[in-house]
């Protein structure tokens, strides 16, 4: 088996955003990215690259997700697999990859990122834009209030201008847009509900960003509002509010529609509705939708993603069942 390069976890400290790229002794690790392009016919699509090093019961599997969607014909394509050793897995200070089939490469001036899939595959430039953010209290998060001894630290790139080429149905398209990249760590359980969220990345069109990290079952927030010149402040003076369910599996209840204010934040009040049903990934469901100010124009974009245990006392998550769909 080989050796992953490990870090100590410390809540209370922390290094650079290079440090800690790498993973971290008895933690869950994922590099995470979500990106919106459009195409030269304008043709709306937006991806997921998720590399997940899991820390489950003392074990240690890994996790590939990957997802895309096609707004202009309504169809979304998913794929999940996961390996209980680091066979697949690579992972150094400039790069993390699993198998031939995702694959992120740090460089000077941003991140090449290439997925690989028989139905859809990126070749991507990803520009660094504005930079790296530490979310929350200077990179730290409390997961759910009612249970604090469970902690994770968390910065993003969330404004990273996107060109490339997308490959579809056999044909290759140039898209241009916008990315979010996280790299989230932490020992917290995965399994217990009350560290299951509701994520937000409010990415405004006027190059302004809300990070939003949300437990309802505990009625505790926590957040980030990233300003057009990279500077970024902590934000947890807001509320958020459901107006929208459903039940993809027919009991588990998600919500699909929410009402927000940002007290002292651009025009505060905001409303995020999904320009397309949401889809199941793994055990979260996950959503692109639409931001609107009070007048109801869209603003920009927000991605959320949303674990069961936020709306549910019970729930099933299938870690282990893979998955390669299209709907």
């Amino acid at each position: 088996m080989k050796k992953i390069p490990e870090r100590p976890y410390d809540f209370n400290a922390r290094g650079s955003f290079a440090e800690e790229w790498l993973a971290h002794k008895k933690c869950q690790d994922w590099w995470y990215c979500t990106g919106v392009v459009n195409d030269g016919e304008g043709r709306l699509y937006s991806y997921q690259f998720t590399i997940l090093r899991l820390y489950v019961f003392g074990l240690r599997p890994y996790m590939l997700m990957l997802a895309l969607t096609d707004f202009t014909r309504g169809k979304h394509y998913y794929y999940q697999t996961i390996s209980p050793s680091s066979k697949q897995f690579t992972l150094t200070p400039d790069e993390v990859a699993y198998g031939g089939m995702a694959r992120a490469v740090k460089n000077e001036g941003g991140m090449a990122l290439t997925i690989r899939h028989s139905r859809f595959a990126l070749d991507l430039a990803l520009d660094y834009g504005k930079g790296a953010v530490w979310h929350c209290d200077d990179g730290k998060l409390i997961m759910g209030a009612g249970v604090g001894k469970y902690t994770t630290q968390y910065y993003s790139y969330p404004n990273m201008p996107t060109r490339g080429t997308l490959t579809l149905d056999g044909k290759t398209r140039e898209v241009q847009g916008k990315t979010w990249f996280d790299k989230q760590y932490g020992p917290f359980p995965l399994l217990n509900r009350f560290t299951h969220w509701e994520w937000f990345s409010l990415r405004f069109d006027d190059g302004e960003e809300a990070m939003l990290f949300s437990f309802p079952q505990d009625d505790y927030r926590d957040g980030t509002y990233i300003r057009r010149d990279g500077g970024y402040e902590r934000l947890r003076d807001y509320s958020i509010e459901a107006t929208g369910f459903v039940y993809p599996d027919g009991s588990t209840q998600y919500a699909c529609a929410w009402q927000v204010h940002l007290p002292g934040v651009k025009e505060e009040a905001y409303t995020i509705k999904p320009l397309l049903a949401g889809q199941m990934n793994m055990g979260y469901y996950e959503l692109l939708a639409g931001v609107y100010n009070a007048a109801g124009e869209q603003v920009g974009f927000s991605f959320a993603e949303l674990l069961p245990g936020a709306r549910n006392e019970k729930f099933a998550v299938k870690l282990f069942k893979k998955a390669d769909q299209a709907r």
